[in-house]
């Protein structure tokens, strides 16, 4: 039998091969998600879209420039760097009045880094990026038009990729909301936990605003098949 064992996504697909494969992998990310079946993830390689490198995306995008799994990471962003910048984003004083995103390729970091200065300000735009550089999950950490619409734009873009997506829906004074993970069109999604699940405090007065350890692991749990951190969970 085929499922005495976990298998990759690769041999269910080769097996049911008369099924359309969106459709496959939909019915696969459904069942793995109630413990039906576990699949084998050989700590794959993913090129990853970051959109925004300022307080939340500027120390993402150092994170994750030392994890293994990812093949390249484009970083979009059409800001430069400024006085108010320093320090409490991963920037420093040469670094003024230099693209965000050629600050970040100019340090020449593992893995390969791939500079957009474009504004992302509807879904058309994140999907043809994506599908350009062959992203395989887009983190959203960037705050225009505003932090919630971008979440917004991204989701709509993940679903029709069918890829993961994380959204980083920001903070309040020092409270931090932890980076969430999502999978493609699935009932749990940005919108519908977020139009109406209540929120739950879980700390405050928070020293460190940017949660970018949190993508990283969310990252790796990804790649190595793993269940992922933060995902169905939101806290503040």
């Amino acid at each position: 039998m085929l499922f005495k064992k976990p298998r990759s996504k690769e041999e269910i697909i080769t097996k049911f091969s008369d099924i359309k494969k969106d459709n496959l992998l939909s019915t696969i990310q459904m069942l793995k998600k109630y413990d039906v079946i576990s699949t084998v993830e050989a700590h794959k390689k993913i090129n990853v879209c970051l959109i925004g490198v300022g307080t939340t995306g500027s120390h993402i995008a150092n994170d994750l420039k030392n994890l293994s799994n990812i093949k390249s990471l484009v970083v979009v962003d059409p800001d430069i760097v400024s006085e108010d910048n320093l320090y409490r984003q991963n920037y420093v004083k040469s670094d003024l009045n230099k693209k965000k995103v050629e600050v970040l390729f100019e340090r020449g970091e593992r893995p390969s880094i791939i500079p957009i200065d474009i504004m992302c300000n509807n879904s058309a735009k994140i999907v043809d990026l994506c599908k350009e550089y062959k992203i395989d999950i887009v983190i959203q950490a960037g705050d225009y038009p505003s932090t919630r619409e971008l979440a917004k734009l991204t989701e709509i873009a993940a679903n029709e990729l069918n890829i993961p997506y994380i959204i980083n829906v920001g903070y309040i004074s020092n409270v931090v909301s932890l980076p969430e993970f999502y999978y493609p069109n699935n009932v749990y999604d940005f919108l519908y936990k977020h139009e109406i699940y209540k929120e739950k405090l879980v700390f405050t007065n928070a020293n460190n605003k940017a949660q970018s350890s949190i993508v990283a692991r969310q990252i790796s749990d990804y790649c190595a098949g793993k269940k992922t951190f933060k995902y169905r969970e939101r806290v503040f």
